[in-house]
């Protein structure tokens, strides 16, 4: 007994296979292709997301020191005490100005009568 092959069942039966696994590769790629479009464009958007989080982070350590320096800085009153005891150094210091001037009044007389004296003496007191 010798059967014979039929090999028009064999291809048929084979281009149904191939059919259906075209048909089901081109709905696996509609339904894929998107969403992997999608997935890299949320990673995309995570990782911006991700250094605007840490663009922020570095933002509120800047505003924090900045605050602190405010803080540390010298208010309206201490300002004003500030420039009050500025107002008095610069009193004190007219006052000093004035009490030089007349040191050195006193020390041009001075000089005027040693310098007399010192003449006086080279001269042997002869007048």
């Amino acid at each position: 007994m010798t059967s014979t092959i039929d090999f028009s069942q064999i291809v048929v039966v084979a281009a149904g296979i191939m059919t259906l696994l075209n048909l089901g590769a081109m709905v696996w790629t509609i339904f894929t292709g998107p969403a992997r479009k999608l997935g890299g464009r949320v990673s995309e958007l995570e990782d911006r997301v991700s250094d605007h989080d840490k663009r922020a982070e570095r933002h509120a350590q800047q505003l924090v020191g900045l605050s602190q320096t405010v803080n540390a800085m010298p208010g309206v009153q201490q300002m004003h005490q500030l420039e009050v005891a500025l107002s008095d150094i610069r009193g004190d210091l007219r006052t000093i100005n004035a009490t030089m001037e007349g040191n050195a009044k006193i020390m041009a007389r001075l000089e005027d009568v040693v310098t007399r004296h010192e003449q006086h003496l080279l001269d042997g007191g002869k007048r």
